[in-house]
């Protein structure tokens, strides 16, 4: 069963689908390939309701006997209180569940006590890895690194969201398009999704044997002995093998990685044949070419081969010339037996596909010496350095300085920088530079915050009010902005928030703040969209709050102005430079890829109003803030940095907190710049670094208005400085 959604009332199009479908079902129909009847693979478009979708699941799992394949590719969402996954139909509405299907519904959909005896389901569309029960190396079969694991295991999302799951449940193979938190990509311009793209290239030309080679040398010290060249394919591709291929393909293309569960052994069973596989020629033929010039190598597919089907169409599936169908390859009895077993069995596949964008991708970068650790990123900022000087030191031998998802400059060379995990703390750094130098960061004072009237606290924005006796807080948790004497950590009050940012805020919501150099204003961002704006063709539709008051004193919602991330970024932090301008520092990670950190500029002085708009989805390109980037940290100088896991540029590492210098910088060869500053939230993962960042930025320039930039909705493109 192929059920496939390409048309969405109120989510993006996703033209590509249709292609999904039918590539997928001529694989899978393909004698030369999975070789099911074409009466057991069928085709339904766009079902527009719950029992649409999951109803033909359902006969399905009546009439088939052996395996059922459900195949999904689509929307996916997690829900607001971190309870699942969700699919989407072509009706769905963003931020509301009631409008998807819960994966659990599928998974009941499938049944457990009744044949068929395997059931397999394959998902392409965001956040699907987080179906993967437990997501931990042990459950991985050694698919997830150990990073990863570490990674997931310290997220509170992580954890809220797979405490209980039991995934396999009725299930024997799943398959996933990405890890838990990645969105799903879909590139533009390219015929299938990233995933079901390299699945389909799998199943069309298999996989060829390696190039023959000499014997690889024992390692040194080893007492094994030299193990000779790899042998031909074999005439059968597992699921296992599969996403093996799949998976060190999006690798190189740095797209998001898959994942795999399985029980009782079904990931080593015949999956489809190999179309790589040739069988040998006589021998005395070897070597030969056949009539129709191809080599006759034994197991070498020749030009032809990798795509050609009897029908005549390239590895693509679009029309070519006619080819030579490869002959079915003799069976083992076991394949046999599975073979037959497969043409009796009712084979379902449940398609409804996805358009997302993953985090921007790069080659994760092997470390040359020589490679400057200091220079120009872009046109207006430039590296002057950094400093792993506090990664894994303990104040006083105490207290880890770890965490630090917030950064507050009280000098040219100080800063208090807010750790995240609890009770919530501040450190005074001296920072050891004023921009002119690298940092070579230290701790100096700790202050333990007092969070008043119970509850949870998260700290993540941080702003040191004007005259250095308070500071403001907003945490995650609440969410709140909490007011904290500095003397004692004592909290002395909290900022009203608009009833939206309350009622409508997911657990990802208040994690920047920053204060115009007056104290006028006070901005608070959104990390992740409020439940009824969402997000535009993978780029978050977000909220800045901007309040008006005076430092120490009342503040009081003012304006809410409309901002649109980057693809698959998020928001981490914000510094208001004044007249309604700020930096903001846009992250995120995706497994395999790394981090990735940009800071942009944006412009809310000629934004709408949005306090009175339901949905940001509406919502015309002017509305928003317009921006521009100053840079892309993959840009700047490599050389000296340490990498913990894979990243695109070793220097980069998971950057939350920034602050812009006090005052410009008067020596040097950047003078006249401002310096700001960046640091990292290790997550207390020993495979992160907490690292601080100085950068010089040129002022006064500001960005280039360009439109819709980066796809629809925002201003966004080369602009200059910080404006």
């Amino acid at each position: 069963m192929i059920i496939g959604v390409d048309r969405y009332a109120n989510l993006p199009p996703l033209p590509g689908v249709r292609n999904n479908l039918k590539a997928l079902k001529a694989a899978l129909t393909d004698r030369t390939i999975g070789g099911m009847p074409r009466r057991n693979c069928r085709i339904v478009s766009n079902p527009r309701t719950i029992t649409g979708a999951l109803k033909p699941i359902e006969e399905a799992v009546r009439a088939a006997r052996d395996t059922l394949i459900v195949y999904y590719a689509g929307h996916g969402f997690l829900d607001s209180r971190q309870e699942g996954l969700y699919l989407t139909l072509p009706g769905t509405e963003p931020g509301k569940v009631h409008s998807g299907i819960p994966y659990t519904w599928l998974r009941s959909a499938l049944g457990t006590r009744t044949p068929p005896k395997r059931r397999i389901i394959i998902l392409d569309c965001c956040y699907s890895g987080s179906v993967i029960k437990g997501m931990s190396a042990g459950t991985m079969g050694g698919t997830m690194s150990t990073v990863a694991a570490t990674q997931q295991a310290s997220s509170r999302l992580g954890e809220a969201l797979f405490e209980g799951m039991d995934s396999l449940e009725g299930v024997s193979y799943l398959l996933t398009s990405t890890p838990w938190n990645v969105e799903a990509l879909a590139p533009e311009g390219e015929e299938h999704t990233a995933f079901t793209g390299e699945f389909l290239r799998v199943l069309r030309e298999g996989i060829p044997a390696p190039s023959p080679g000499p014997p690889p040398a024992p390692a040194p010290g080893s007492t094994a002995t030299a193990t000779a060249a790899a042998p031909p394919p074999h005439d059968h591709l597992s699921l296992e093998v599969i996403y093996r291929e799949v998976r060190r393909a999006l690798r190189e293309k740095n797209r998001p990685l898959p994942q795999q569960q399985a029980q009782n052994g079904i990931e080593k069973l015949p999956f489809v044949r190999n179309r790589a596989a040739r069988p040998a020629p006589p021998a005395d033929q070897a070597g030969q070419s056949d009539e129709t010039g191809r080599s006759g190598r034994p197991g070498q597919p020749g030009p032809a081969s990798s795509g050609a089907s009897a029908a005549g169409t390239r590895a693509d599936g679009a029309p070519g010339a006619p080819g030579t169908a490869l002959s079915p390859a003799p069976l083992a009895p076991e394949a046999g037996r599975a073979r037959k077993v497969r043409r009796r069995a009712l084979i379902s596949v449940l398609c409804v596909a996805v358009v997302a964008v993953a985090v921007p991708a790069a080659v994760w970068w092997q470390s040359r010496d020589g490679e400057p650790s200091s220079g120009a990123c872009s046109a207006d900022v430039v590296l002057i350095g950094h400093s792993d000087a506090l990664n894994g030191v303990e104040y006083e031998g105490a207290v880890a300085v770890d965490g630090l998802s917030g950064l507050a400059m009280s000098g040219p060379s100080r800063a208090w920088a807010l750790a995240d995990n609890a009770p919530g703390r501040l450190f005074d750094l001296d920072l050891g530079t004023s921009g002119v130098a690298p940092p070579a960061a230290r701790a100096v004072h700790l202050r333990t915050l007092r969070p008043a009237g119970g509850g949870r606290f998260d700290g993540e924005g941080l702003v040191l009010e004007k005259g250095g006796r308070t500071v403001l807080v907003a945490s995650e948790a609440g969410p709140s902005i909490r007011r904290f004497r500095l003397s004692d950590g004592a909290e002395t009050g909290r900022v009203e928030l608009p009833r939206n940012l309350v009622e409508w805020a997911g657990p990802e919501n208040l994690e920047a703040l920053g204060a115009s150099p007056d104290g006028r204003y006070l901005y608070a961002g959104l990390e992740a969209p409020l439940f009824h704006d969402g997000k535009a063709r993978g780029r978050s539709l977000l909220r800045i709050q901007r309040f008006k008051g005076t430092p120490g004193g009342a503040y009081v919602p003012d304006k809410q102005f409309a901002y649109q991330s980057a693809a698959g970024l998020r928001v981490s932090e914000l510094v208001a430079t004044g007249g309604d301008r700020l930096l903001v520092l846009e992250t995120n990670h995706a497994e395999g890829q790394g981090n990735a950190v940009r800071v942009f500029g944006a412009d809310l002085s000629r934004a709408k109003d949005v306090s009175r708009v339901a949905s940001l989805q509406s919502e015309p390109v002017d509305a928003f803030a317009r921006k521009w980037e100053p840079v892309d940290l993959v840009t700047c100088p490599r050389g000296g940095a340490a990498a913990a896991q894979p990243q695109s540029n070793p220097l980069l590492e998971n950057a939350e907190g920034m602050a812009l210098g006090t005052v410009p910088l008067a020596s040097g060869p950047y003078k006249g710049r401002l310096p700001l500053f960046i640091v990292s939230d290790n997550n207390n993962s020993p495979h992160q670094i907490t690292r601080v960042y100085a950068l010089a930025i040129r002022t006064g320039r500001t960005g280039t208005d360009t439109g819709a930039g980066e796809g629809g909705g925002t201003q966004a493109g080369a602009g200059t400085g910080v404006g």
